[in-house]
């Protein structure tokens, strides 16, 4: 204890003597008369505990500082309490073990999410049970950023308030990454992604510039249609070639359905809505740093609560701040956040000011400025008025404070201690010699002692086993120190007694209810049915096997499925294949009506080269005066591909890269090698009918019922006896062999050669084969070589026919990835909990 007596004025020449010397001082004035000083220590022992070494730094210095004052002991107090006891042994120099009576314990959880919901779950335990205020109680961490996130949602769900005492960091603020955003996309010349995600932004009003509810997901498929990648230039020959486009037609083929995208009127809206959307957000080229401020000051507008100016329909600001109350649960937040971020560009204005800088630059260099200032910066959440919160704060500043409860989190290796290094380029000895204060001064030690000393009656501490890429994580020296100290023992919280549940999610996943408990629930209230529904589905989407109306077991909507799929409306082999492969899939894409969403990328995918391979190989055998002379059909083939390459990108809807003169002509060389091979494989075949359409095949069941099919013949062939062969295009390398047929996978084949001769009364198909373009090659499957010939391929493929439809409409649409994985491209992969990714 230093008593300080000084004259006027003076305090404040001592502090700058003593600054930069890890003294934790206040701003003495001329105000007091008398201060008092404490530090932790005993000034009379010659070897200081290391716990104590940062406190004895800072008395030596002020000791120095004012060499007349001499420090007094306080009378020692015996160290009764089980957390005094700790505090006595901490880093000691013959620590013992102690019995902590229940004080202190040990949560290990698997990770970051799972520590914060155990040590939050702890501190509502003290609340309810110990009768302890929520004012009395912390969770403290080395650094609460990692968690911060996680303690904000877990509070929410355990219904605790908390309040952080460390300020966010405004870049990670969900407004601020949003207007962020929004300021990118002219700097990035309007890409797809941010273009989209700025008009689905809820911190923005685009009203005035015609922008409605769903015109985000219009302007995605047009964007998708189109491939749009980036440039105004390309969203306007997009949108154009829209505006001038028909309606998407109902295609019997569906393997060449397109995207569906606005056409006609909608697409002309929707291009008109666009401009106005890249005027309002385009900056001016050049400008100071203060109309920039403007600008951006417009762009998001004023605050609500303290203007009216939202009543006035000449208001073309995104009304960000109004936007951001709306939302109650995160208002104080955002706007708290959007209220710093001005005080950045206020400063950034006045550091201009200052520096007498006043010049006009580019948007991307104030862009480079403004970035740079918001990482910067942090932003602090006023506590709510009136409420009691558990602060979460970080170890350095809870210094000084006192709880009756506390949790400590992070102690694992490399977190608590933080890692500290000696600076490569100024070595400790160099900084010593320069009177510099050493960068490896074991303040790690102190401030671990002041976060444990926080707690006077309970105490836990707790650890991540897993680090975040899912390795072991090794506990933190603090950790095993108190565990050497204490006679409790770590407990893992991945087993949680219904008794310790902190909120009803909790409490149902620990005693999880089976689906006919959870449908029998009547008479609750409608969110804890929701978590009941919602426990149950869990338990079941993680069992082995996939059944059960939660695992695609629709039976309960078998009228509605039997009326969407009755026999009057056809079927294609596409779907029924899809279904074959797996019947979540057909769910998804047709009676969901989902499709992929693959990211935009400049360039034909494997679809349009399909439709491009048979269109030119449709042209050159159909207008050959002889398709069977290769010569011919090779001479004509550089014209017929030219005519088909010159349209694709406008027919088929893809912006060609640079690389498109190359690979027309990689394809057309392509073509030639499928045009050789083709012509040996057709030896005594004579190619007849191309693209041939029907839409009357009908197969009927044993109970007399009946389906009927739809689709496109890719190529009949005919040989001199007048039999015929089917033949089906693939563009995909992928091999398709007999078990494909036997497993109800590839029905494509054998059903066209069946309305070859049914539906369409062509004649007798005797032989059918998938040709592989690129390979150049047939797949082993043909119809003519299946055991027992092309009628029993034939009759599998009408009898798997019949068990998918009905499938189908009995609602049995339970997961089943293939086995060598799912495409990538099925409309499920984003969601689908049962998917498997290809090898």
């Amino acid at each position: 204890l230093l008593d300080i007596t000084l004259p006027d004025g003076s305090g404040l020449d001592i502090l700058r003597r003593v600054q930069g010397r890890n003294i934790p001082t206040i701003m003495l004035t001329a105000r007091a008369d008398e201060t008092l000083v404490t530090f932790t220590g005993d000034p009379s022992t010659d070897a200081p505990r290391l716990a104590h070494r940062r406190f004895l730094r800072a008395r030596v210095a002020l000791e120095s500082a004012l060499s007349s004052c001499l420090p007094l002991s306080l009378p020692p107090r015996p160290p009764a309490m089980p957390l005094a006891r700790l505090s006595a042994g901490l880093f000691a120099p013959s620590p013992s073990q102690q019995s902590c009576d229940g004080a202190i314990e040990f949560i290990e959880a698997r990770n970051r999410a799972e520590q914060v919901r155990a040590a939050l779950r702890w501190l509502k335990a003290r609340i309810v049970r110990d009768d302890i205020a929520l004012g009395e109680t912390a969770l403290l961490a080395r650094d609460v950023e990692p968690y911060r996130a996680f303690v904000e949602e877990v509070a929410a769900e355990f219904g605790m308030p908390v309040y952080f005492g460390e300020g966010g960091i405004l870049v990670a603020n969900p407004a601020i990454a949003a207007l962020l955003n929004f300021l990118a996309v002219p700097l990035q010349d309007f890409p797809r992604r941010r273009v989209i995600d700025a008009w689905r932004s809820p911190y923005a009003d685009w009203s005035a510039q015609g922008i409605e509810t769903g015109d985000a997901e219009r302007l995605d498929a047009a964007a998708r249609w189109g491939q749009v990648i980036a440039g105004r230039e390309q969203w306007g020959d997009t949108l154009a070639r829209l505006t001038r486009a028909s309606p998407r037609a109902d295609d019997a083929d569906d393997d060449a359905a397109p995207l569906v995208a606005p056409t006609g009127a909608a697409a002309s809206a929707l291009s008109k809505k666009f401009q106005a959307f890249a005027a309002r957000l385009t900056p001016p080229a050049r400008a100071t740093m203060r109309d920039y401020t403007a600008w951006i000051e417009a762009l998001i507008g004023d605050d609500p609560d303290q203007l009216t100016r939202y009543a006035h329909e000449s208001d073309l600001s995104l009304r960000m701040v109004a936007r951001a109350r709306a939302a109650a649960e995160t208002d104080e937040r955002d706007v708290a956040a959007l209220r710093e971020f001005k005080n950045v560009l206020r400063a950034l204005v006045f550091a201009e000011t200052v520096l007498n800088r006043a010049r006009e630059i580019t948007f991307a260099d104030f862009w480079m400025e403004l970035r740079g200032a918001v990482e910067a910066a942090s932003y602090r959440v006023p506590p709510p008025e009136g409420t009691e919160t558990v602060l979460v704060a970080s170890t350095l500043s809870a210094r000084g404070l006192s709880f009756r409860a506390v949790a400590l989190i992070g102690l694992s290796e490399g977190e608590f201690p933080r890692t500290t290094l000696e600076d490569p380029f100024l070595p400790d000895a160099d900084r010593a010699a320069l009177g510099l204060t050493p960068r490896l001064t074991g303040d790690e030690l102190t401030f671990f002692y002041e976060a444990v000393t926080r707690a006077r009656e309970q105490l836990l501490l707790t650890r991540s086993y897993l680090a975040d890429d899912g390795q072991p994580w090794e506990p933190s020296p603090y950790w095993e120190h108190v565990l050497e100290l204490v006679d409790a023992k770590p407990v893992r919280s991945d087993l949680l007694p219904p008794e310790d549940a902190a909120s009803l999610p909790e409490l149902l996943a620990a005693a999880p209810l089976s689906p006919a408990e959870a449908q029998s629930c009547e008479g609750e209230e409608e969110r804890r049915l929701a978590v009941r529904h919602g426990a149950a589905v869990l338990a079941a989407r993680t069992a082995a096997a996939a059944r059960g109306p939660f695992e695609g077991d629709l039976a309960a909507l078998r009228a509605r499925l039997t009326r969407d799929y009755a026999p009057a409306r056809p079927w294609s082999a596409s779907r029924l294949e899809t279904f074959g492969n797996c019947p979540f899939a057909f769910f998804a894409a047709y009676a969901l009506d989902l499709e992929p969403r693959p990211p935009a990328e400049a360039g034909y995918d494997v679809r349009q080269l399909g439709t491009m391979y048979h269109a030119v190989l449709e042209m050159l055998y159909r207008d050959a005066p002889d398709p069977t002379n290769l010569d011919a059909l090779l001479g004509a083939l550089p014209a017929v591909a030219r005519h088909v390459f010159d349209a694709a990108p406008e027919t088929y809807g893809f912006r060609p890269t640079a690389l498109w003169r190359q690979q027309r002509a990689e394809l057309e060389h392509i073509l030639v090698d499928t045009l050789r091979a083709l012509a040996e494989a057709s030896d005594g075949w004579r190619p007849r009918e191309f693209e041939l359409a029907f839409d009357s095949l009908v197969l009927r069941g044993d109970n007399g019922d009946e389906i009927r099919l739809r689709g496109y013949i890719d190529r009949v062939d005919v040989n001199t006896e007048g039999k015929l062969r089917v033949v089906d295009y693939k563009a995909g390398a992928s091999t398709i062999s007999k078990n494909d047929l036997d497993d109800g996978k590839r029905l494509q084949l054998a059903l066209y050669a069946l309305a070859l001769r049914d539906a369409l009364g062509k004649g007798e198909p005797i032989a059918g084969m998938y040709w592989h373009i690129g390979a150049a090659k047939a797949s082993s499957l043909k119809l003519e070589k299946y055991p027992g010939g092309i009628d029993a391929a034939l009759a599998k493929a009408t009898a798997h026919a019949w068990s998918h439809a009905s499938r189908v409409a009995q609602g049995d649409f339970a997961p089943r990835p293939p086995d060598g994985g799912c495409p990538s491209w099925c409309p499920a992969a984003a969601f689908c909990w049962r998917y498997k990714a290809k090898k």
